[in-house]
């Protein structure tokens, strides 16, 4: 893979300003926690800017959807009913910064712009590579408006377990503090699998892709 071609997601908080002030600083640092867990990697480097708005680029663009839903899934699964805009865009960097915000290239250009046309959608796709750009839209539109329709607690189920998809529904049942029964049939309405099997299909695509360019 070419060294240059990266993954940028923008993103902010929507509806932060409704949130009292324990509440916002409570979200943030679990927006702060999610994106320095994708930086212990030493695969990705963030910025948070103008309070509630975000930046995180990542050198393996493959790992970017599921990062992007991890991030999304952290932030529902609260009860303030707060969602997050991400716009994930894959493509060349010219300079890349320590400050991620102030970095240049077509992927935070592609990012950024994208993230400002947002209306009703929460999660967008775009990429320079033509490949990308005819089939990973679909598929990130499909899981946005699902994503969009998840509780809190189907959020936190789904966010677990993507944590890591070994884990038993035994063991997701003592973290989620319910019965095994209970943990399947929330696990199952989050769709789990299905959204599973469209990050690896993300993953696969990108990784064939890039590859071969």
């Amino acid at each position: 893979m070419k060294k240059h071609v990266i993954a940028v997601i923008t993103g902010d908080i929507v509806d932060s300003r409704s949130l009292s002030s324990v509440h916002y600083d409570e979200l943030l640092k679990q927006l702060k926690n999610e994106l320095k867990s994708f930086e212990a990697s030493d695969k990705a480097i963030f910025d948070i800017y103008r309070g509630d708005s975000f930046q995180i680029t990542f050198f393996c663009p493959w790992e970017a959807l599921k990062a992007a839903i991890l991030i999304r899934l952290r932030l529902k699964s609260n009860n303030y009913k707060i969602d997050v805009r991400q716009s994930i865009a894959i493509g060349n960097v010219k300079d890349l910064r320590e400050d991620v915000k102030t970095s240049t290239g077509q992927a935070f250009v592609l990012s950024g712009q994208h993230l400002d046309e947002i209306k009703s959608h929460r999660l967008v796709f775009s990429s320079e590579n033509k490949l990308l750009n005819r089939h990973i839209p679909i598929v990130v539109k499909l899981l946005d408006n699902h994503l969009s329709s998840l509780t809190s607690m189907q959020a936190e189920a789904l966010y677990l377990y993507l944590l890591d998809c070994s884990q038993t529904h035994a063991e997701l049942a003592n973290k989620l503090d319910k019965s095994r029964a209970n943990t399947t049939k929330i696990l199952n309405s989050s769709e789990y699998l299905l959204v599973a099997d469209s990050i690896q299909y993300f993953e696969a695509l990108v990784r064939e892709e890039l590859n071969h360019d």
